[in-house]
């Protein structure tokens, strides 16, 4: 197995132009941190008309045409706001009954978290920083099924912002040079992890300072551990053959999905998804995934097509102990004969 640079967060990037520039301040490796959140702030803020305290969601599934980004997912559309915290500021989080997923995940300019909310209610974001973002996830029952789009569409609408200031957040001009130099280097290590760890994402005193630049550099807006794991793998060479494993079905509060991509971490085809609500159980709980074409495997329960270079991504929402603890692991998968 191995990492690949994570894109949840950054999947809300898509068409907008980072806040660093050429000959802007230079960044060391001590204010890296606080320079990658100040683009990606500014971005987020350029994403919503330029405004302060304003939502932008994306309405609709990822399709294969259309992925601005790697590793994109079907199971959630996201959303984004900064918040101008100086007059008071609060989100209001609507309720569902459908059970269906939503959250928001409160990131400051430091990079820290220093709160998730998934309950309906209105909520306080006043912290340690003038500016937060608002990362929204509304999760999609079935993303090819208009009518739950719409739903889920819906729910966007019913999150709420309201701030007693509204100054646009307005970045220092870093020299986007110097930071993505000291970006690549950090994920060169950040690359060797292939599960992210518990202590790099947390409120403030919380988390681990010597190692959370990796996180930054690799995985921008990652959740704290206790709100969603992640997990790569990475096949075998051959995607002309079958390939099979049995995992055990990961423990969460939430819901879980295994989609896969390719060599360049883009999804190649529409048959790539295995998640809580098309999965196939085994007797004992557990599942069998398949591998490979219809051709290779045959018609199979659970079976994902592969390409050159195939991988996927496991993410686990509001993750179980087992999980949180590092038992729940992934077996290697065998050729199926």
């Amino acid at each position: 197995m191995h990492k690949l640079r994570n894109s949840l967060a950054l999947a809300v990037f898509a068409g907008v132009t980072h806040a660093a520039i050429a000959d802007g301040v230079t960044v060391t490796p001590e204010t890296y941190i606080r320079a990658e959140t100040d683009t990606a702030f500014a971005n987020f803020q350029q994403r919503a008309g330029g405004k302060v305290n304003t939502n932008a969601f994306v309405r609709e599934p990822a399709l294969l045409a259309d992925q601005p980004v790697i590793r994109m997912n079907r199971d959630t559309l996201y959303g984004s706001a900064v918040i101008d915290t100086a007059g008071g500021a609060t989100v209001t989080v609507p309720g569902t009954d459908d059970g269906r997923y939503l959250s928001v995940l409160v990131l400051d300019n430091d990079h820290y978290a220093p709160a998730v909310f998934y309950e309906p209610g209105t909520y306080d974001l006043s912290g340690d920083t003038r500016y937060v973002t608002l990362l929204y996830r509304v999760q999609l029952l079935d993303y090819a099924d208009p009518a739950d789009v719409a739903a889920a569409n819906q729910l966007q609408d019913q999150f709420v912002v309201k701030a007693g200031s509204a100054v646009p957040f307005t970045a220092p001009q870093w020299d986007l040079e110097s930071m993505l130099a000291l970006r690549s280097r950090y994920e060169v290590e950040f690359s060797k992890f292939a599960q992210f760890e518990p202590d790099w994402m947390g409120p403030r005193g919380e988390v681990n300072e010597e190692t959370r630049h990796l996180a930054a550099a690799g995985a921008w807006g990652l959740f704290p551990a206790k709100d969603a794991v992640y997990i790569n793998y990475a096949g075998p060479s051959d995607p002309q053959r079958c390939y099979t494993a049995t995992y055990d079905t990961p423990e969460t509060q939430a819901f879980w999905s295994i989609t896969v991509y390719g060599s360049d971490g883009f999804m190649k085809s529409n048959v790539n998804v295995i998640n809580d609500r098309n999965v196939t159980l085994n007797e004992d709980g557990s599942f069998t995934a398949y591998f490979g074409s219809e051709d290779a495997c045959g018609a199979r329960a659970n079976r994902v097509d592969i390409s050159e270079g195939w991988n996927f991504l496991l993410r686990i929402y509001r993750p179980g102990a087992a999980v949180l603890s590092g038992e729940y692991t992934l077996p290697e998968v065998s050729m199926v004969r």
